[in-house]
């Protein structure tokens, strides 16, 4: 797993362009990432704890889909009158000051890639599609459709692709909730820890998905998985509401790292979010 570096915002830059969550472009040590904020219309810091959960599998598995760095940001009472002037000069939107200014204390930053773009054409790297595969699979996401794959393409390489946005992780956060209700059984047959969520009829990749996954399970034993999975969420600000969870999320993703059933061509449970 990657160490975390916490910077505070020099400026802000310009409004992304994309996402439903508003987020912007900023300037944190002379260089320019995307700021994901604990606000953002989810429940509180969900998202960006699943962002950061991702970022973090993903490097602790070895896939190469998602290279950016990604950094804590700090939002104090200085920022947020930054951002206002940003706001009233028209770089960023009504919404995305509103998210900031509900949001002090520790957020996010995903290095900003300016040499990617949106995906051209169909996903032409097998091996991409499989890592993505996988670990939306294990965490849960199937936020990505053909109008807003949240896959961005390389400009000076059209097989070169980029991961991004894990925000609705967890089932779209419907597992979180059933978490904050106390009606999650993690273990029951037609719940969370066996569904295929990239059976979903939006998942972009659902086509090829089952040719190019692999059966096998994550090597290492489940309680060295459970111990990976803590030390990746001992180090989230434990400001973020989703940290106090923290015990029924790791039940949840280690199961799923070294089950063989969520690769299941069959829809051998159902889980909320495929629709």
């Amino acid at each position: 797993m990657f160490d975390m570096k916490l910077l505070r915002i020099q400026k802000v830059i310009k409004d992304a362009g994309f996402g439903a969550t508003n987020p912007i472009i900023i300037l944190a040590d002379n260089k320019e990432y995307v700021l994901k904020t604990k606000e953002d219309g989810m429940s509180n810091s969900l998202s960006i704890f699943n962002e950061l959960l991702a970022y973090q599998l993903i490097d602790y598995l070895g896939y190469n889909i998602a290279p950016q760095e990604v950094v804590y940001l700090y939002i104090d009472k200085d920022f947020i009158k930054m951002a206002k002037i940003a706001f009233d000069e028209g770089l960023i939107e009504e919404e995305s000051y509103k998210n900031i200014t509900d949001s002090l204390g520790v957020n996010i930053g995903i290095e900003y890639l300016h040499h990617a773009m949106e995906v051209l054409d169909s996903i032409d790297n097998d091996t991409f599609i499989k890592d993505i595969v996988h670990i939306d699979n294990y965490i849960m996401n199937c936020d990505r459709t053909k109008a807003n794959p949240n896959i961005l393409q390389d400009k000076n390489d059209l097989r070169r692709y980029y991961a991004i946005d894990f925000g609705n992780a967890l089932s779209d956060g419907i597992l979180y909730e059933k978490i904050l209700d106390k009606t999650l059984d993690v273990f029951s047959t037609a719940t969370f820890s066996k569904c295929n969520v990239t059976l979903s009829k939006r998942y972009i990749l659902k086509d090829k998905t089952q040719a190019l996954v692999k059966k096998g399970r994550i090597n290492e034993d489940i309680d060295k998985i459970r111990l990976v999975l803590l030390d990746i969420i001992n180090i989230f600000p434990p400001e973020w509401e989703a940290v106090k969870y923290k015990d029924e999320i790791i039940d949840v993703i280690a199961t799923r790292l070294k089950s063989r059933e969520i690769f299941n061509p069959k829809e051998n449970s159902k889980c909320e979010c495929i629709y």
